[in-house]
């Protein structure tokens, strides 16, 4: 069943992608701490495989078997295994976004969403800084790689002037602030003495005011006969 011409089709909802759907422009791996983690997976595997093989031949009055050595191996793989997850970090940046892989799983952040690409100083990993002062930590961007790690750092930030939003534009300067001189003081009521104060200023005014019209008049008069 077809719906009507004229009814409009509800548009499909967004769904965040799981992996990228364009070529690979950048992919970052921390290295140093792929290095260390590799030689300390192998030291633990092989420390307990060589133990498991020599509890066999122990003469401590228990009896090893063949699966509690196959036990032990198997703890030291497992132990192996958990400290190479130090070297999982993984960094893929394509034309829609950067996907960020830290210890577990894989997570999309778009163009759109990434506000800059930090490195805070005395971090131990680059930060993706997102709006609504949201922080992402890009582990797979280290300090202990030191050079190899501002390469990366400015290769996504390039990558990101390329393909990302351009930035917001400046906010307008304040305007210049006024001279304290030029301030006018707000108004206030008048309190009752100052009102009396200026009563008797102004009845003041108005007896001098009188005294020097009435001395204008007498000057007049006197002046006046003599003519």
């Amino acid at each position: 069943m077809t719906e009507p011409a004229g009814k409009p089709t509800e548009p499909d909802e967004f769904t965040e992608p799981t992996a990228p759907t364009g070529p690979i422009l950048l992919q970052v791996r921390p290295r140093k701490i792929t290095i260390l983690a590799s030689i300390a997976a192998g030291l633990a595997i092989v420390a307990m495989v060589v133990i498991g093989l020599l509890l066999r031949d122990t003469n401590e009055g228990v009896e090893f078997r063949t699966t509690d050595q196959v036990g032990l191996i198997g703890v030291g793989l497992v132990l192996g295994g958990v400290i190479m997850t130090a070297a999982r970090p993984r960094l893929r940046v394509d034309q829609s976004g950067l996907w960020i892989r830290n210890v577990l799983g894989e997570q999309f952040v778009p163009w759109q969403l990434v506000v800059r690409v930090a490195y805070p100083q005395g971090a131990p990993w680059a930060q993706v800084l997102m709006p609504d002062d949201e922080i992402k930590p890009l582990m797979a961007i280290q300090a202990m790689d030191r050079g190899r790690a501002v390469t990366a750092l400015d290769k996504v930030r390039e990558l990101q002037a390329t393909y990302g939003p351009p930035p917001p534009a400046p906010a307008a300067p304040p305007p210049p602030l006024r001279p304290q001189s030029e301030l006018a003081e707000p108004e206030r009521p008048l309190g009752r003495l100052e009102i009396i104060d200026r009563q008797k200023a102004a009845a003041r005014e108005r007896d001098r005011e009188a005294k020097r019209q009435k001395q204008a008049r007498k000057a007049a008069g006197r002046s006046g006969p003599a003519q």
